[in-house]
């Protein structure tokens, strides 16, 4: 089957799968349409946008983070709220006065959008709905709710190598509950883009190291550190 416009593939649509008045709609029309759509729209997904800064010298490595396809990466545990392996970890669970329910709320402007059950004045699960807007690796957010102080730390889905996240080396991490292979060199597209760049560039590494590890670094002559760069992932399988 050869890859078709988007108007093409309306055009499929319209004729193969009608009002099916005459119930004439084949299994074949269905696969027909199903598979021009899979021919035309199989190129690369992108996963993931943000700024990294490896460690060179005295400074940590900082991961923030602007678009996450949550697909290709590690999933929020639902109804372990606390864990410290989730993507967002809460400080607490139990909101005295708060009535049954899921409320939702956006903090930081738009880097956390989220909800959460509450019965019997626990916090039974929270949902990540959103994140973006240079939500930094570490970074907490504050939300009063009933008179509780909720705090939200960012453990993100990239992280530096380390668990001081001093390293020019950063984990990509993959999803356990979904059929998705691991961030490899053949898979795994990376682009990045100095965030300022005003010197002559002495060390540049940005590639797949390993299964799920990236390298990540750019130094500018007469720099002691590295410095800040913008990067975008794409998975072509």
């Amino acid at each position: 089957m050869s890859q078709k416009t988007q108007s093409a593939i309306q055009v499929l649509i319209d004729d193969r799968i009608a009002s099916n008045t005459s119930k004439d709609i084949s299994a074949s029309d269905v696969r027909e349409v199903l598979t021009s759509i899979n021919d035309s729209f199989n190129g690369p997904i992108m996963i993931y946008h943000g700024q990294l800064k490896a460690r060179f010298a005295t400074p940590l490595a900082t991961v923030k983070d602007y678009y996450v396809n949550f697909n290709f990466f590690k999933q929020q545990d639902t109804g372990n709220p606390l864990s410290s392996t989730n993507v967002v970890q809460l400080n607490t669970t139990g909101v005295p006065g708060a009535p049954d329910g899921t409320p939702s709320a956006t903090l930081g402007g738009s880097k956390l959008t989220f909800k959460f059950t509450v019965a019997s004045n626990v916090i039974t699960q929270l949902e990540i709905l959103k994140v973006g807007g240079g939500i930094q690796v570490g970074e907490t957010l504050n939300y009063t709710y009933f008179g509780t102080v909720l705090s939200f730390t960012y453990n993100g889905v990239i992280t530096a190598n380390t668990a001081s996240g001093t390293s020019h080396r950063f984990l990509l991490s993959t999803p356990t509950s979904l059929s998705v292979d691991a961030h490899t060199e053949e898979n795994t597209l990376i682009q990045a883009t100095p965030i300022e760049l005003g010197a002559q560039i002495s060390l540049s590494y940005n590639e797949m190291k390993n299964d799920n590890e990236l390298l990540c670094l750019l130094r500018q002559a007469a720099q002691n550190d590295a410095d800040e760069q913008q990067v975008t992932i794409w998975r072509v399988a």
